[in-house]
């Protein structure tokens, strides 16, 4: 495998800020905002983060979106998605849950936007709890704000190198 130039991926980083918008706007009535500066993460006061990562193939293309986000804004996203009473207690695996989905959610409305002739498999949701996100990772990261909270999409694509026949 190796590293495609964007023109050649399933989807441009234009799609994916669209994608994004378009799911936080739509199922989770939050507000997005563009962010460039770094310094946003490393000022960051929340301990606890959560990222998603669900990867894509069609056979020819394939890659990831991760998608790291602080736990005060998973919580109100879950508030807003499923009717939850801000305040509830809100048991792990449901956060977990709705991480993922809302990552799921992003990578299918990425692929929708840019590769609509072409059949891709998605994984299922990879979950975690990690450290506060830090500088960039190979590929293309974005940083957003949701609700003014810090938002973070990596993503990796890659092309399929076809085996060479003897």
């Amino acid at each position: 495998m190796c590293s495609p130039k964007w023109s050649d991926a399933a989807f441009t980083l234009d799609d994916v800020r669209a994608a994004v918008a378009d799911v936080a706007e739509r199922s989770f009535f939050a507000m997005v905002d563009p962010c460039d500066d770094e310094q946003v993460l490393e000022a960051s006061p929340y301990e606890s983060w959560f990222s998603a990562a669900v990867r894509f193939d069609d056979g020819s293309g394939a890659g990831q979106i991760v998608c790291t986000l602080p736990q005060p804004l998973a919580d109100r996203l879950f508030d807003a998605f499923s009717g939850r009473e801000p305040g509830e207690p809100l048991p792990e695996a449901e956060r977990l849950d709705l991480v993922g989905e809302l990552t799921n959610m992003i990578c299918g409305a990425c692929l929708t936007r840019g590769a609509r002739e072409r059949t891709f498999s998605l994984s299922k949701p990879a979950v975690a709890s990690v450290p506060a996100p830090a500088g960039g990772v190979a590929g293309s990261r974005l940083l957003m704000t949701i609700n003014e909270y810090p938002f973070v999409v990596d993503v990796r694509a890659e092309t399929v190198v076809p085996a060479v026949s003897a």
